[in-house]
């Protein structure tokens, strides 16, 4: 693959941010399994075929908008230890910015696919993060397995997002990923720490 030209890669990063806020907005309005390529390509007023020069369909789109998501996280710091949240702070700015959005992924009238894919997203990233932050942390037979924990942490903090979208944001990002955090952390200690 050719590397692009500084205005190249503007332009790649333009388009691609325009589908990206059409599949948002036309997810809100007809729903995700409604929506199809052409009326993302007509919301973002780009033709089907510079749809395709970015992504495989709908599905790739939706992929790739989620993985963008998540490497906010990645590339900020995580979402647990003291003082180490500014990655989930971002992910809460940009809830917040489309609340609509994700009350359709996450809501109790959620959108099946959407809440399944963003759910297992979240479980995959959380597993990642607790292997990586507490690589000494092994399995007691007379203990649930770590990645039930972890997928349960993952799973508590997807229903915790809910409420704040529920509850119409009653905490500023900041105020909610530090109360996230002392959740996350007292989950993470007690269920990591060595019987005794």
């Amino acid at each position: 693959m050719q590397k692009l030209d500084g205005v190249e890669d503007l332009r790649v990063r333009r388009t691609r941010k325009l589908l990206q806020q059409a599949l948002i907005e036309v997810t809100v309005e007809k729903g995700f399994a409604a929506l199809t390529v052409r009326d993302i390509t007509r919301r973002a007023m780009v033709n089907r075929s510079t749809f395709y020069r970015h992504y495989l369909d709908k599905y790739d789109l939706l992929e790739q908008h989620i993985n963008e998501i998540y490497e906010v996280l990645e590339e900020e710091v995580g979402i647990i230890g003291e003082g180490r949240h500014e990655g989930l702070i971002e992910l809460l700015k940009q809830i917040q910015q489309f609340p609509d959005f994700y009350r359709v992924v996450l809501s109790a009238k959620a959108d099946a696919f959407l809440s399944q894919r963003f759910r297992q997203q979240t479980q995959q990233r959380v597993l990642a993060y607790f292997q990586q932050t507490f690589p000494e942390a092994v399995s007691d037979p007379d203990r649930p397995p770590l990645d039930l924990k972890f997928t349960t942490v993952a799973s508590a903090g997807c229903s915790a997002l809910a409420w704040w979208l529920e509850q119409e944001q009653p905490s500023t990002p900041e105020q909610f990923a530090h109360w996230l955090q002392q959740l996350f952390y007292d989950i993470a200690v007690s269920t990591l720490k060595p019987k005794t």
